[in-house]
Order: structure tokens, then C-alpha cells, then sequence
């Protein structure tokens, strides 16, 4: 939700991004506690990106369809409550409750 409504601002004032991912590294689970009944992670990874912004026209504003970033990521995540799970359901699910890049290091 918090992803949609940032990329609805930033398609508003005419910026798109066309970043595509081509790597991800392994997560590494940082942090798991309960809050409550319900258990919570905190989880880092990185990946390896291409960085392009471009304009309303296509134009490329930022980067380049060649620059290739490594961005590191931190994910929180919940797991979701029984109830709101389908009974068929084999595994436990997670839904994603907040997520922030912390950092970029450009590679090409």
C-alpha cells in the first residue's frame, strides 16, 4: 500500500521507473520476535539492478539502461493470522508490513 501510493506521486509528477532486477542475494533473517500471539521478522537481502528513470515521453531522466546498482534491502514481515488464511493452505504465509532501502552502490 505504502509502494502504490509513493509510485502514484511520483507517475503524477511524470517520473517512471524501469528498474529491473537481476539478482537477489539470500535473505539473511536479522531479527524474529512475537508481538502478541503473532510472530514477526525482520529480514536484509541486497540485489543487483539496472537504475533507470525516465519521463512521461520515454526520456531517461536518471541512470541509464546500463547502470547496474547493488541496492540492500530490509524487509518486516508478519505472519498472517490463521483466520485469514485459506484452510488448503500447506504452508504458513507472510505478509510484508513495511519495507526500506537502505542504501545503493552503483557497480557499472
Amino acid at each position: 500500500e505504502k509502494c502504490k501510493a509513493e509510485h502514484k506521486v511520483f507517475e503524477a509528477q511524470g517520473i517512471f521507473f524501469d528498474n529491473k532486477i537481476l539478482h537477489i542475494s539470500e535473505m539473511d533473517v536479522r531479527e524474529t520476535k512475537m508481538m502478541g500471539n503473532t510472530p514477526h521478522n525482520h529480514s536484509y537481502f541486497q540485489t543487483q539492478q539496472v537504475y533507470c528513470v525516465r519521463d512521461r515521453q520515454g526520456s531517461i531522466m536518471e541512470g541509464s539502461k546500463d547502470t547496474i546498482q547493488t541496492v540492500y534491502y530490509g524487509w518486516a514481515m508478519q505472519q498472517m493470522d490463521p483466520e485469514d488464511v485459506k484452510e488448503d493452505m500447506i504452508y504458513s504465509m507472510w505478509k510484508l508490513r513495511d519495507m526500506q532501502q537502505f542504501g545503493v552502490t552503483a557497480l557499472i
